[in-house]
């Protein structure tokens, strides 16, 4: 049987913000060392060492003396940043919690999301005006919420992705998730 190879914590540190790095947490320019520091619980000299091995590798381009690194991902790693529609059922629907952790928590990965001005309630579930309204409001993705299977079906048709936030979506082949998740919601 072969000794272990364990990682010191340098390594762990570098290996935790490569992993942040890749999945989209920071974009553009990195924290620096004394945010990062006491953020994972470690000395500044730690995270340094960190950062320096992942310059080494290419994630990130040093700025010069006391400023940021620059994160540069690889080309097949680069994330697409997306412009997220999230079409309520009703108005009110802005102010459920879970919602509003979804909306911050795709801001938070560097996406856009915004509430479409009007809701489905108010267009009376109609697929002509949805059609209108997709059309009106930019956007590389859709986050329906309650929609009928008529609406959902509309946006099946589409090549512009849509997620079914419960709605009517049980036989349909679409992206979503129902009531009794709430938690992988926000995630």
């Amino acid at each position: 049987m072969g000794v272990p190879n364990f990682l010191t914590i340098t390594e762990q540190v570098a290996d935790y913000l490569r992993g942040e790095i890749i999945r989209g947490r920071w974009i553009g320019i990195m924290p620096g060392m004394n945010s990062l520091a006491p953020e994972l619980e470690v000395n500044a000299k730690t995270v340094e060492v960190a950062l320096r091995q992942l310059e080494k590798e290419g994630l990130l381009v040093s700025q010069g003396r006391g400023r940021r690194r620059k994160i540069v991902l690889p080309e097949k790693r680069a994330r697409q940043l997306l412009r997220v529609a999230i079409l309520l059922y009703e108005k009110s629907d802005q102010s459920l919690d879970y919602l509003i952790d979804s909306k911050n928590n795709l801001e938070l990965a560097g996406h856009t999301a915004f509430y479409v001005p009007i809701n489905l309630t108010e267009i009376k579930m109609d697929v002509r005006r949805l059609a209108h309204i997709v059309k009106k409001n930019e956007a590389d993705a859709w986050v329906v919420a309650g929609g009928t299977s008529e609406v959902l079906k509309w946006f099946m048709q589409q090549k512009i992705p849509a997620f079914a936030l419960f709605g009517r979506r049980r036989q349909l082949n679409i992206a979503g998730i129902g009531p009794e998740a709430i938690p992988p919601i926000v995630e």
